[in-house]
């Protein structure tokens, strides 16, 4: 890497940490409490021109790698996890699948519109009554229409939900003997006719990823279609599990850095010394803060993985990173909970949003389960994927 090349990326980290800590901070309660996207946060990237983060600098965007990607969303998740999880989202759908599945008009086309227009992209592949634990089901279908195909299906967890300008849409074509021979995705633009919210997003946590249930039945003209039958499982599925490793272990660095300055501070009577002089106090905020190095040498070690270009070994660094960023978040958030006593349980405080966020983590695909039976197939020698369509 070239010292330009490392200056570029280093402004790019500095640039998204001060938003986070600037802006997306004092929004995130907001967006929380109205389950509403966070619009203003995206305002900012696209004023930034981060929106381009994963765009190939030959097609006029950052073209950052797999660490400096991973950093940054490490520090937007301190500011606010809806919009780290969601931007996760945007930005693999540029460069795993776009970069990887789309025609050269197409990417220019396509990239374009993010580098000059900050376009958002949706990834919408989750179905109702599916799970990617086991091997998806897709319902979804495709059937070829006068000079296009019309894709009809219902889709859920879609996030960026109606916030998105275009939807990265998956479905099996009619006739196909399975998903590997007729799997066949379309940039789908959000306002096209036959796009309904059926199923607007209400959950504990992460509420202002908006990630609806969406009902489709459109007409997609083949210029929209990206890549050919069963070319979709040679996309890359990776780079979503490592940002969903930086998004938890940004929740749970946040929550730990909260509850240290609350521990500093906190004087509870009848003692006269803050929280932090107690041994049981030192204890816990010990064992946060080995888990957290722990955490970030983890998901560090997988990013540059991913950078050697190892298959094997980054699935399982990135698998091994994945699981443990969800289980801190829940862990980290847990336990700063209690050390700040009844307090941390009132919405005044950021602590009880963060753990309702964090409680995604060990579910978010590839589920905590898959993570560890990924790993255990790879390191036993054995055949393993993540993602297995039916």
């Amino acid at each position: 890497m070239t010292n330009r090349h490392r200056t570029h990326n280093e402004k790019a980290v500095a640039e998204v940490a001060r938003l986070s800590r600037e802006n997306f901070a004092g929004r995130a309660a907001g967006y929380d409490a109205e389950a509403s996207f966070p619009f203003e946060n995206y305002a900012d990237l696209r004023g930034a021109g981060l929106l381009s983060l994963t765009v190939p600098k030959e097609y006029g965007g950052w073209g950052a790698d797999p660490v400096t990607y991973t950093r940054c969303l490490l520090e937007m998740a301190k500011g606010c996890p809806s919009t780290a999880l969601t931007f996760n989202m945007h930005a693999n759908v540029l460069s795993g699948f776009i970069n990887v599945l789309a025609t050269e008009e197409q990417k220019r086309r396509y990239f374009g519109d993010a580098v000059d227009r900050g376009v958002l992209f949706a990834s919408v592949t989750s179905e109702p009554e599916s799970s990617f634990r086991d091997r998806f089901v897709l319902r979804t279908t495709v059937a070829m229409e006068g000079d296009g195909f019309r894709f009809s299906g219902l889709k859920h967890f879609c996030s960026l939900g109606d916030a998105a300008d275009y939807c990265f849409v998956s479905g099996v074509l009619d006739g196909a003997a399975s998903a590997r021979e007729g799997l066949l995705a379309a940039l789908i633009p959000r306002d096209s006719p036959g796009v309904q919210v059926t199923a607007p997003w209400n959950a504990t946590g992460m509420r202002g990823t908006t990630s609806h249930t969406i009902q489709y039945d459109c007409l997609v003209l083949e210029e929209a279609v990206i890549g050919r039958p069963g070319q979709f499982f040679e996309a890359d599925f990776s780079g979503f599990a490592l940002g969903y490793a930086a998004v938890y272990l940004g929740i749970a660095e946040c929550a730990y850095e909260h509850i240290v300055e609350y521990a500093r501070t906190r004087v509870i009577a009848p003692a006269s010394e803050p929280l932090i002089h107690h041994p049981l106090t030192q204890r816990s905020i010990g064992e946060m803060a080995t888990s957290l190095r722990a955490g970030r040498l983890l998901l560090m070690d997988a990013a540059e993985a991913k950078v050697s270009g190892d298959k094997d070994a980054a699935a399982i660094a990135i698998n091994q990173a994945k699981y443990f960023a969800g289980e801190l978040g829940v862990s980290v958030t847990t336990q700063a909970m209690r050390l700040a006593g009844g307090s941390g349980f009132l919405k005044s405080s950021p602590l009880e949003r963060w753990h309702r966020d964090s409680l995604g983590g060990p579910v978010m695909p590839p589920a905590n389960d898959r993570c560890l039976e990924t790993i255990g197939k790879l390191v036993c020698g054995l055949e393993a994927a993540t993602l297995e369509i039916e």
